[in-house]
This record gives C-alpha cells, sequence and structure tokens, in this order.
C-alpha cells in the first residue's frame, strides 16, 4: 500500500512540473503547476476564447449578406450593370483609407473597444438604409450611403483581428487564430444558403436586410460582454522593445548581446513620438517586402475569383449548382485548414507559408489556363480546394509577420495596413481581371495572372535572401 501511494505522488509531481507550449514538453516552475494544470483543463472542457468565436461567427453571417447586393440593386431598384459595378468598388476603394485610419486612432488614444462598438453601430444602421436611400435618392443616394458604410466598416473586422491577437499573445496561443477565424467561415457557409432560401421562400430580397440587422445585433451584445482589459495590451507586451528585429535571426551572439544593449539604453530614453513610430513601421524593409508580394498574390487570387463564375457558365456552360459546389468544397477545406494550421505554425516559418500560398495561387489560375475552354467544368471542384487550402494557410501566416514586425502599442494599427493591402488588392483583382478578360479572354487572363504570380513568388524568395545576405554582412 505505501509502495502504491509513493508511486502516485512520485507519478503526480512530475506530471505537475510539466507543461504543454507550442506543442512541446518543457519543464517548469512548480509553483505554477496548479495555475498551468487549471488553463489546460479548461481549454478540453469548454471551447476556449468562446467570444472571439462568437465574435467571428455572428459578425461574417452578416456580412455574407452582402453577397446578394448585386441581384438587390438590379431586381428592386432595376440598376444597369456598370452602375451596379460602380456601386460595389466603393467599399475597396474607400476601405483602403478607412481601415489604417480607424486601426491608428485606436492605438493613438487606445479605444479600440468604443471604436468596434461606434463601428459597427453605425455600419449597421447605415446599411438598413439602404433601401430607404435607393428608394427616395436613386443612384447618387446608393453611392453615398456606400461610401458611408465602408467608411465604419473599416473600423470593425481589423480591429477584431487585433482584439484576437491580443487575447491569443496574453494566453501564449498565438499560432491558434486560425480556430478562432474558422467560426467566421462556418458561419458564412451556412448562412449564405439560409438567406438563399429564406429569399427564396418568401419571394423578397428584404430578408437580407432583417439577417443582418439581426446578427450584428448579436455581434454588438458578443462585443459588450467582452470585458475592456482584452482589449488592452499585455503589461509584459509593452516592455519588450522594437529594436530587434526578425530580420535578424541567425545573428552572432555578440550582434544579439550587442541589440539587447541598446534595447535597455533606449528604455531609459524618451520615446519616440506615435506618428514617428508609425513611420518606423512602415518603413520596415521586411514588412514593405512582405507587403507587396502579398499585394501581388491577393490580386492574381482575386482576379481569378472575380471571373470564375464568368468563365464557368459562360464559357464551360456550367450549371449554377456546380458553381456553388465549387465555393463549398473550397470553404469545407478552409476550414480544417483554419483548425489544422496551428501546428504547421508551429512547425516553420510563416514567410514560408506565405511562398506556399502563392505557389498554390499561381497553381490554381495556372490549371484554368492549361486546360482552357475544353475543360469539363467538373474540375473545377479539385481546382478550387487549392483556394481553400490557401486561405486557411496564409491569413493566420501574413498576421503573424506583420505582428512580428510591429510594436505591441502598434497592433492595431499593423493590421490595418494589412487590411488595406487587401482592399487594394481586390480593388486591383477586379480591374486588372477585367481589363485582361475583356481584351484577351478567360484563358489568357488566366495566363497572364499566373505569370504575376510567378513574379511575386520570385520577387520573395530573392527578397528574403538579400534581406539575410545584407545582415551577416553586418
Amino acid at each position: 500500500m505505501n509502495y502504491l501511494i509513493k508511486t502516485k505522488t512520485a507519478l503526480k509531481t512530475f506530471f505537475n512540473s510539466i507543461s504543454f507550449s507550442r506543442g512541446a514538453y518543457s519543464l517548469i516552475d512548480p509553483n505554477q503547476s496548479q495555475k498551468e494544470g487549471l488553463r489546460y483543463s479548461q481549454s478540453f472542457s469548454a471551447f476556449r476564447h468562446i467570444r472571439l468565436k462568437l465574435c467571428y461567427f455572428f459578425l461574417l453571417a452578416a456580412y455574407c449578406s452582402c453577397s446578394f447586393l448585386s441581384l438587390f440593386f438590379s431586381t428592386v431598384f432595376q440598376l444597369s450593370k456598370p452602375l451596379i459595378g460602380i456601386l460595389l468598388s466603393v467599399s475597396p476603394f474607400v476601405g483602403l483609407i478607412s481601415s489604417p485610419f480607424w486601426s491608428i486612432i485606436a492605438d493613438r488614444y487606445d479605444a479600440h473597444r468604443k471604436i468596434m462598438i461606434s463601428c459597427t453601430t453605425c455600419v449597421a444602421f447605415v446599411y438598413l438604409s439602404l433601401p430607404f436611400t435607393g428608394k427616395y435618392f436613386g443612384f447618387g443616394g446608393l453611392f453615398i450611403n456606400l461610401v458611408i458604410y465602408s467608411l465604419f466598416d473599416g473600423g470593425v473586422l481589423p480591429l477584431l483581428d487585433n482584439l484576437t491577437m491580443n487575447v491569443l499573445y496574453r494566453k501564449g496561443d498565438s499560432t491558434e487564430f486560425g480556430r478562432q477565424r474558422l467560426f467566421g467561415t462556418i458561419s458564412y457557409g451556412i448562412l449564405i444558403a439560409t438567406i438563399g432560401f429564406l429569399i427564396d421562400r418568401f419571394n423578397s430580397l428584404y430578408v437580407m436586410f432583417f439577417a443582418f440587422g439581426f446578427l450584428m445585433g448579436l455581434f454588438l451584445l458578443v462585443l459588450y460582454s467582452t470585458p475592456e482589459r482584452d482589449f488592452k495590451i499585455d503589461h509584459h507586451d509593452e516592455l519588450i522593445t522594437d529594436n530587434i528585429d526578425l530580420d535578424q535571426i541567425g545573428s552572432t551572439s555578440n550582434e544579439t548581446l550587442t541589440q539587447i544593449v541598446d534595447a535597455k539604453n533606449d528604455m531609459v530614453t524618451a520615446p519616440p513620438s506615435f506618428m514617428k513610430a508609425i513611420l518606423k513601421l512602415i518603413t520596415k524593409p521586411r514588412l514593405l517586402l512582405f507587403l507587396f508580394v502579398f499585394l501581388l498574390t491577393r490580386t492574381v487570387k482575386l482576379s481569378t475569383s472575380t471571373f470564375l463564375y464568368v468563365f464557368l457558365s459562360e464559357d464551360l456552360k456550367a450549371d449554377a449548382s456546380l458553381m456553388g459546389l465549387s465555393t463549398f468544397v473550397g470553404v469545407t477545406l478552409e476550414v480544417l485548414v483554419f483548425y489544422y494550421g496551428k501546428h504547421i505554425l508551429d512547425f516553420t516559418f510563416p514567410e514560408v507559408i506565405i511562398i506556399g500560398g502563392g505557389i498554390l495561387t499561381t497553381l490554381r489560375a495556372s490549371l484554368y489556363a492549361f486546360f482552357g475552354t475544353s475543360m469539363n467544368p467538373w474540375l473545377s471542384l479539385p481546382i478550387e480546394l487549392l483556394q481553400g487550402l490557401e486561405y486557411g494557410l496564409v491569413k493566420p501566416a501574413s498576421l503573424e509577420i506583420v505582428l512580428q514586425q510591429s510594436p505591441p502599442k502598434l497592433r492595431g494599427t499593423a493590421l490595418g495596413i494589412l487590411a488595406a493591402t487587401e482592399y487594394l488588392s481586390t480593388a486591383l483583382g477586379q480591374i486588372i481581371g477585367g481589363i485582361l478578360y475583356g481584351h484577351f479572354g478567360s484563358v489568357k487572363m488566366f495566363l497572364y495572372s499566373s505569370w504575376i504570380g510567378i513574379l511575386a513568388i520570385i520577387i520573395y524568395i530573392v527578397g528574403l535572401s538579400m534581406q539575410k545576405k545584407r545582415f551577416y554582412l553586418y
């Protein structure tokens, strides 16, 4: 009996001295064992970060109603296709300005929660006023309405990403972003089908506005219930300076020691002004290189996605069910990759994932160009799996790269800049894709887009190599 008691005590002591950190075993202070044990028991007994999951679920579900805007403008207001195109192009161009604007203001005045709630409320009211402004003010009213909507919308999703990363960094789960974001993908897939069914059931496009208002209301309730501390930067993070860049990985110990001494000296000097800190952030060579390559690869992706349905319906004579199925398979894989992507981020560097994502995007466009108009439309299903795989990998990796390059107090600003790059790539993808499609046809559009993707991959690999060599010279 004494032997069993001693064995049980020894095993308990051993397991209490072990914690799981980023998928590996590491010894910790036994005094922290109870705290760590409680933390990880909670992770298996219930959803972790449930508020973050609900935020993405309700917000992305609300956004899916925007997919029916073109149909609403065409059916209810009888607008021509060029006018509809102008209205739909408002969001990416305005978002190019509004996303970094709200992020900078939030970081400058530490008002992330207030700005998120205010912008979300304004977005809901402005979007719900679309039928009224269209009825009484026509195209001009709709245009102004969408400009105002896009101005406030820039302060919602980028700051939600910032909130998510703040919470995950504080908990030591920075690679688990995908496991929060996948709930938005799930809700988008479910609700877009549900709203379409309800529109057919009630024979009214106004269902999309009821759905948007209801889901945005639920999103606001979750935001209100989120503690103020979740929006704040952890005090430990505030002590982390921005003097040691990731460009310096692989440096000698003397160089690293010098940087640490410099960082210590800088901490006793007055911190730079807020605008100087932003200027330093946006002029980092490594960050600029990533944003440029990210812009190119997303332009390729958006030009392919924007005109994919046109290619399938007009050139391949595919029916609507096949088009919907092609999107469904991509979203399904995207959910799986979001869930398991944490292990990939733990295993490799985010830059490697960005290169892999660029290859997947280029391969997708290349396959459509290779098979051309003689392609069996059912081949679009396996090809669209590449899109889901790419997005599930690249989204968390891009956040990781941007946040690694930004100081803690400028995380919101950095994510706003990333969102602005996404908006710009959306606009460029639609414009460039439209020009190429109109002048050269679908096949050449896919081909030329793939060339842009190849160029982006080469630029990124060469740029990273040059930065590494430049560091070793010093």
